[in-house]
């Protein structure tokens, strides 16, 4: 016959008074040591919990380094990748452009030249290249690349500065450096980094279209020349006489200076040329020109205005002392413009002071006049202006 089971329920009460439960001495040895079983099995089960959870604490941490250390080199993977891609992009665009990038820091001294640089200077990028190649690289061109960047140290734009080579392959070249400085804190410059591009063909052609510039200027320059200077004296002629006559009339009413113009003419020519012949009379013309030339100041003007004639402009000077000049005009020709068989000549000169109502034309009529009223005095003599 099956035994009955038997199920206890046991009820705990809790009284306002309840009685103290004894531990210790005062309990039995069996409750003590119960107690004691129930104490030790939960601290037990508590460290025992606190050590798993701190175990899998540490593995989610293990896990979360392992997963942080893998992304982490994921990211340097790229970045590395990314960085050879930029480089590569770097050399392939250097050499499409044939340019280079140049470095310093300022503090070190220490410049980095890339490919595209070394190349610039005929260097195989295969070359060793090493740490004093780039000082010496320079200063065989007489170039102080650093010095100049260092006077610049407080520029902040971009500045050029354009130098002439010769590399390791002994070619020419002209290379224009394009650089700029960048700051740290305090604004102190930390770094200059220059774009260098190879400008031959541009400086080439530069410098060809200046040389044909200048010589254009110069053409120019003799062509103008020749169209205001008399051929067989080299003085001025009567074209660029009544212009530069024009120009120191309006200066000297503008400053309120005098002006004085004088006219001469070699006396009795005709009968030198049916004398001695057309090529001795242009010889004594040449004669009269060079010492009206040396009689002259450097801001007069002495000019050929016709066959026999000749004008000498006296700017900022009165009337008197132009006329002491004209006078030694006079005695200088009748005792020095002797030529070959040809003997000395003599010149009658008329001067006129610019009046506030002239103009270039009556100025020079009434010098004319003067002239011819030397003429009729006698020849060989000096006469004023009415």
């Amino acid at each position: 016959m099956a035994t009955p089971l038997v199920l206890a329920r046991f009820k705990v009460t809790a009284s306002l008074d309840p009685a103290p439960l004894a531990i210790g001495a005062d309990a039995s040895p069996r409750a003590n040591m119960a107690i004691g079983q129930a104490i030790g099995s939960d601290a037990l089960l508590l460290i025992a919990g606190a050590l798993a959870l701190v175990a899998l604490f540490s593995l989610f941490g293990v896990m979360a380094a392992r997963n942080e250390t893998r992304q982490v080199a994921r990211l340097a993977r790229r970045r590395a990748h990314s960085m050879n891609e930029l480089l590569r992009t770097v050399r392939m665009a250097e050499n499409i452009a044939d340019l280079g990038v140049w470095q310093y820091n300022p503090a070190t001294g220490e410049q980095q030249w890339s490919d595209g640089m070394r190349q610039l200077f005929g260097v195989d990028h295969e070359d060793e290249f090493v740490a004093g190649d780039a000082e010496t690289l320079l200063f065989a061109n007489d170039i102080d690349l650093v010095t100049h960047v260092l006077r610049r140290s407080d520029e902040r734009s971009p500045y050029t500065l354009r130098y002439d080579i010769h590399g390791y392959d002994g070619a020419p070249r002209s290379i224009s450096v394009q650089a700029c400085n960048l700051f740290g804190e305090g604004g102190v410059m930390v770094r200059v980094v220059a774009v260098v591009r190879d400008v031959t063909d541009q400086v080439t052609r530069e410098r060809a279209l200046e040389d044909s510039r200048r010589a254009a200027v110069h053409e120019a320059r003799e062509a103008r020349q020749l169209a205001e200077t008399d051929p067989l004296t080299g003085l001025a002629n009567r074209r660029r006489v009544m212009t530069e006559l024009d120009h120191l009339i309006l200066d000297a009413r503008r400053e309120s200076l005098p002006l004085v113009l004088i006219v001469f003419d070699i006396d009795r020519f005709k009968l030198v040329n049916d004398t001695y012949g057309h090529l001795e009379g242009d010889k004594v013309l040449q004669s009269v020109a060079q010492i009206a030339a040396g009689q002259a100041r450097e801001i007069d003007l002495v000019g050929r205005v016709g066959g026999e004639e000749f004008v000498w402009i006296v700017p900022r000077m009165h009337e008197m002392h132009a006329e002491q000049l004209a006078e030694r005009l006079r005695q200088a020709i009748a005792h020095g413009s002797a030529v070959g068989q040809v003997p000395n000549v003599t010149v009658s000169v008329g001067l006129a002071q610019l009046r506030p109502s002239d103009t270039s034309l009556s100025l020079f009529a009434r010098a004319d006049n003067a002239l011819y009223g030397a003429k009729e005095a006698g020849r060989n003599a000096v006469k004023l202006a009415a």
